[in-house]
C-alpha cells in the first residue's frame, strides 16, 4: 500500500508538470498582416500539434492516476471488510466468555 502512495505521489507530479508546460505554450501568436495565410496557418498548426501532444499526456496521466485511486480504494475496502469479520469474531467470542461466566454464577448459587 505504501508503493501505491508514492506511485501516486509521481503521477500527480507528472500531472502538474504538464499541466504547466500547457500553460507555457501561452496562447497561439497572433496572425501577423504581413505574413501569407499558409504561414500563418502552419504557425498555428505547429501550436496545436504542440498543445494536443501535451493534452494527451495529460489525459494519460490522469489514467494513471485514476486507476491507482481505484486500486486504493479497492484496498481499502477489503481493508473495511476483514475488519468487520474481525470484529464480528471478536463479539462472538466475548459473547461466548460472557455467557460462560453467567452460567457458573448459576451453577455455583444453585449449588448454595
Amino acid at each position: 500500500m505504501l508503493g501505491l502512495g508514492n506511485n501516486l505521489n509521481e503521477l500527480k507530479m507528472r500531472i502538474l508538470q504538464i499541466q504547466d508546460e500547457i500553460s507555457q505554450l501561452g496562447s497561439p501568436e497572433p496572425v501577423m498582416p504581413e505574413m501569407i495565410n499558409m504561414t500563418n496557418t502552419l504557425r498555428l498548426n505547429e501550436y496545436l500539434t504542440k498543445s494536443d501532444e501535451k493534452k494527451t499526456a495529460l489525459n494519460a496521466a490522469y489514467a494513471d492516476y485514476t486507476r491507482q485511486l481505484e486500486q486504493i480504494i479497492s484496498s481499502l475496502l477489503s481493508i473495511q471488510a476483514d475488519l468487520k469479520d474481525i470484529l464480528k469474531a471478536e463479539a462472538s467470542i466475548i459473547d461466548a466468555h460472557d455467557s460462560g461466566k453467567t452460567e457458573k454464577k448459576t451453577r455455583a448459587k444453585s449449588k448454595k
